[in-house]
């Protein structure tokens, strides 16, 4: 196998990304921002891209560095990006991997405790919606990318709590969009439930809003502390549920590869 590229920019990238070279792969990884470069292992052979492309900029990508597997280890929510991956693969004749994060498995005793504290929606813009006719604050974990969606609330600028990746970007559109000082939470998690109950305290939220992320995602964590402070979580589904592989199943399939 000549040369592996990775979309990155998720767990499942990084982790992809440190166990492949340490197998000894030809790497190239490719992250949209300079925080996702940033988050990334050290490699020891490959090259590291930063910036977000088209699809035909990725088809050119995967030519010029004569990758011959592709990676999706995209976000699970990141759904421009996978059609983008798959077109550019289409168009050079690469075959792709779609690395999936798991969605969350919970016991019995943890789906009594926290379904009914749970309201799905489709999008954030049904949820912008429903929250247009209620009061009270909101602590909003679903990233910068969908922060104008909530631009329609009443009073957004003062009632919404965003917590956002300690990035650039991330804290120039915020600011583009009318948030600033206490509003703005650069961080990177995923938190405990402890420090989720805090911020909820602390912001005198009555709304979490946040996404399906999987337990990579803190989702488990989020939902509790929405539960134990006594407001509901509002969660962006993720839709149909894709086909693909863990990351196990990518390294063990790599594996398998090499020995032959």
């Amino acid at each position: 196998m000549d040369r592996i590229g990775i979309f990155a920019g998720t767990t499942e990238g990084r982790i992809l990304a440190e166990q492949l070279d340490d197998m000894g792969a030809s790497l190239v990884v490719s992250v949209a921002t300079d925080y996702g470069k940033e988050a990334l292992p050290k490699l020891k052979r490959g090259y590291i891209h930063t910036g977000r492309m088209s699809g035909m900029e990725m088809a050119g990508f995967l030519k010029k560095h004569q990758v011959t597997l592709a990676i999706d280890a995209t976000h699970p929510y990141a759904k421009d990006a996978t059609r983008q991956i798959e077109l550019a693969c289409k168009e050079t004749g690469i075959r792709r991997i779609r690395c999936l994060r798991g969605r969350e498995i919970w016991t019995r005793e943890e789906r009594k405790e926290l379904s009914p504290w749970i309201r799905r929606f489709s999008g954030a813009l049904e949820i912008a919606q429903w929250l247009k006719g209620r009061e009270g604050n909101i602590l909003l974990t679903t990233g910068s990318r969908e922060l104008a969606a909530f631009c329609q609330i009443p009073q957004f600028e003062n009632r919404v709590y965003a917590r956002v990746l300690p990035d650039p970007k991330a804290l120039e559109i915020c600011r583009e969009l009318g948030l600033k000082g206490r509003h703005i939470i650069a961080a990177q998690g995923p938190f405990s439930v402890m420090m989720n109950q805090a911020m909820l305290k602390e912001y005198d939220c009555r709304f979490l809003v946040t996404k399906d992320s999987g337990r990579e995602g803190g989702f488990l964590e989020k939902v509790k502390a929405a539960a134990r402070t006594g407001i509901p979580a509002l969660v962006i589904d993720r839709g149909e549920a894709e086909t693909g592989m863990t990351v196990d199943e990518v390294i063990n399939w790599y594996e398998r590869q090499t020995r032959k």
